[in-house]
């Protein structure tokens, strides 16, 4: 996994960047002044706090790379989350953590790992065990990792196609807040409540389905679709 980290000071990135390499993957380094690579699987962005200058850097480096962003940082309310959100960060890395950690959260961010719920096993694998899974006019092809609605392809962000695929597998089953966290942070951040609030307002807004994707009050959230349209199906 080719990793670019970047905005870190020269002592402490050689620090980091060796214990990468040494948990395997392809580490690059990048000064915040020059523009960064667009090939590059993940982006870990050492930031110290969310300020505006993070913020401009972020949306310059969004406007580059569609790479997941991780900022590493002392602290993160939620107002500095959302304004992270907007500008292109996926996911947060706060300090204190463990090497071991960090490189979890990178893996994940790039290719998620999670247990398949029964329904989506009893549907049926596919080749490689990639699914088409299909509620009403929402489709998600597994294999390419792409999010069509009505037939338009529909971008999302990392977390996003996480969090709409626990919902697609589960759909007309109400999902429990702590099984969304879960499956979307499972190494843990005190602010991954506040954070699935964010995804869930933002994947309801992208995919533009009124209703779809319902609040269970005090359980957490569900994909409601007529029953003449919702099925998991193999590809």
């Amino acid at each position: 996994m080719r990793v670019l980290l970047t905005g870190l000071g020269r002592r402490r990135s050689r620090t980091l960047s060796g214990g990468l390499v040494m948990l395997g993957f392809d580490v690059h380094e990048a000064d915040v002044d020059a523009d960064p690579p667009g090939t590059v699987d993940v982006v870990l962005l050492d930031c110290g706090i969310v300020d505006g200058e993070v913020l401009a850097y972020c949306r310059r480096l969004r406007r580059r790379t569609q790479a997941p962003i991780i900022a590493m940082t002392q602290r993160v309310d939620l107002q500095a989350w959302l304004r992270g959100h907007e500008a292109g960060i996926d996911d947060y890395a706060v300090q204190p953590f463990g090497l071991q950690e960090l490189g979890a959260r990178l893996r994940l961010a790039v290719a998620p790992v999670r247990e398949p719920s029964p329904s989506a096993s009893a549907a049926g694998s596919g080749s490689g065990g990639r699914r088409r899974l299909v509620a009403g006019p929402l489709v998600v092809a597994e294999e390419s990792r792409t999010v069509s609605v009505h037939g338009t392809r529909v971008e999302l962000r990392p977390k996003e196609y996480q969090l709409l695929v626990a919902l697609v597998e589960r759909v007309g089953r109400a999902v429990s807040r702590e099984d969304l966290v879960a499956t979307l942070w499972p190494t843990g951040w005190d602010g991954a409540e506040r954070a699935l609030e964010v995804h869930v307002a933002s994947l309801r807004s992208k995919i533009a389905l009124p209703g779809m994707i319902s609040t269970v009050r005090g359980v957490g959230y569900r994909m409601v679709t007529p029953e003449s349209f919702h099925r998991l199906t193999a590809a």
